[in-house]
């Protein structure tokens, strides 16, 4: 058996799979919808009274500070839920707001990597107060606080370290997350069970009424366990249920790869290989749809308001009648997204089967803007890239065939010579070096980001000045 064909199982990683129903009748849909408008407002309370920085510390022990001082108060009877749904809902609200608080965090020390005007020391003491929950709740509120031996000892500006973190936290923090969606919500096991009745396939679920169930008829016969997010759609249901995946098969020989994410190609490889050509062409036909419907829609818009401004008020009206309906703007935007999203997985998964990569380097995106980077043209394409979805699809297909992702940093990776280290000049799909001569240019920022990964003086926060001024630097030892 050689290498490539030896196989590991590794753990198993989750993914979401989701089932149909038929149609609902009216009765039990207007039931859900309840139960979904009810369980909203749980989540809502939550959030507007435990999302502040009081409440830091009462969320590591919200079962007992929260949840059980409800039951003894009768206070949770307030929402007209069975126990289980509100008891869901307030569990998933304190998993929201913990993960609200673990992404500022993350976005502090993002921000304090990349601040020149903090010391190592400073920055020391930062990093440990956002592990440290008492300490940090104690500086948002103002309080006096012991500090431990391991920072007592680094030399900071007390009063302006304090004030710099709460600033951050602020900055970062944002609002309170409310949520709007009244047609989703979650059951856990207890609450459901599948049943067969011929050759039809049912599930029960728990209804506002205590030992009445909701049935309904599911469009195939699968059985899940664990929780379920139901979200509710034209009169039927989709049931999200999380599931565990094996990872595929790894193979022994090592073949890092460098990917750089385009608008034009989906990725090009550090191997010379390019993917999601497709994805142009679906961008462009779709982005000038838009621009043209939005376009014609705005013209019906200044014509009502000009009907409206001159008192012609029954033209006005039916201009808002019969052109601003969503429906069908909104299912062919739909229809779109979802060909856009299967052209970036097939890709994908092209990508990983072609590549058979033992790490893929990506540069870190976090930190750009398109603003000032494309004219409006492009941007309208890149509102459409789904850049995010593009991140997470290749983070998990990572995952599913055990392939190590690595970020560095993007700075100047598609204006330097990945051969020479020179600047050149980029123009649409040809990068020009004075030296080595015309390449693809997302090929030479692939090969670029790759050669990232092993720069130990350029590191994934390293601003883009410190990467320029490094750079430079470089082409004049050369050149010397």
């Amino acid at each position: 058996m050689t290498n490539r064909q030896k196989t590991i199982v590794i753990k198993r990683v989750p993914r979401t799979v989701k089932q149909h129903s038929f149609p609902i009748n009216t009765k039990d849909f207007e039931e859900m919808k309840l139960i979904a408008k009810r369980y909203k407002d749980v989540k809502n309370y939550v959030y507007s009274r435990y999302s502040g920085i009081h409440s830091l510390l009462i969320l590591k022990n919200h079962k007992k500070l929260i949840r059980d001082v409800w039951v003894k108060t009768t206070f949770a009877e307030q929402w007209k839920l069975p126990a289980r749904y509100w008891k869901l809902a307030l569990d998933e609200a304190i998993s929201n707001i913990h993960s609200l608080w673990s992404n500022t965090k993350n976005a502090v020390r993002k921000a304090l990597r990349k601040n020149p005007n903090v010391t190592e020391d400073e920055k020391n003491y930062m990093y440990y107060l956002l592990k440290a929950d008492e300490l940090l709740h104690a500086i948002l509120v103002r309080e006096t606080f012991k500090k431990p031996k391991k920072i007592s000892r680094l030399e900071i500006r007390e009063t302006y370290i304090h004030n710099l973190l709460r600033r951050y936290i602020r900055k970062y923090k944002g609002s309170i997350p409310y949520s709007h969606k009244e047609t989703v919500f979650i059951i856990d096991a207890p609450m459901y069970k599948y049943i067969v009745e011929g050759n039809s396939f049912f599930i029960e679920m728990a209804s506002l009424k205590p030992r009445k169930r909701i049935k309904i008829s599911l469009t195939e016969p699968n059985k899940y366990g664990g929780n379920i997010r139901i979200i509710m759609k034209d009169h039927s249901i989709e049931l999200h249920h999380l599931v565990k995946t094996k990872q595929k098969t790894i193979w022994n020989e090592k073949n890092e790869i460098g990917i750089d994410k385009g608008h034009k190609n989906l990725l090009a490889a550090s191997s010379g290989h390019l993917y999601g050509e497709k994805l142009n062409e679906l961008l462009n036909n779709e982005t000038e749809r838009l621009n043209k419907k939005n376009a014609v829609r705005n013209q019906y818009w200044a014509l009502a308001k000009k009907y409206e401004a001159e008192g012609q008020v029954e033209k006005a009206q039916n201009i808002w009648k019969n052109n601003f309906g969503k429906k069908k703007y909104h299912h062919q935007k739909l229809k779109h997204d979802m060909t856009v999203k299967s052209v970036i997985n097939f890709s994908l998964n092209q990508f990983f089967l072609i590549e058979r990569p033992s790490m893929v380097i990506s540069e870190d995106l976090s930190f750009v803007s398109w603003n000032d980077k494309f004219p409006k043209s492009v941007k309208r394409k890149l509102s459409r890239w789904i850049k995010g979805y593009v991140r997470k699809r290749i983070e998990f297909k990572c995952n599913v065939w055990h392939v190590e992702y690595q970020l560095v940093n993007a700075a100047y990776t598609s204006q330097t010579c990945h051969k020479c280290g020179e600047f050149g000049n980029r123009q649409g799909d040809i990068f020009k070096c004075k030296n080595c001569g015309n390449m693809h240019a997302d090929i030479n920022a692939s090969h670029n980001i790759k050669q990232r990964k092993d720069d130990k003086e350029i590191k994934q926060y390293t601003s883009y000045k410190e990467v320029k001024k490094i750079l430079e630097e470089r082409i004049e030892k050369k050149m010397a």
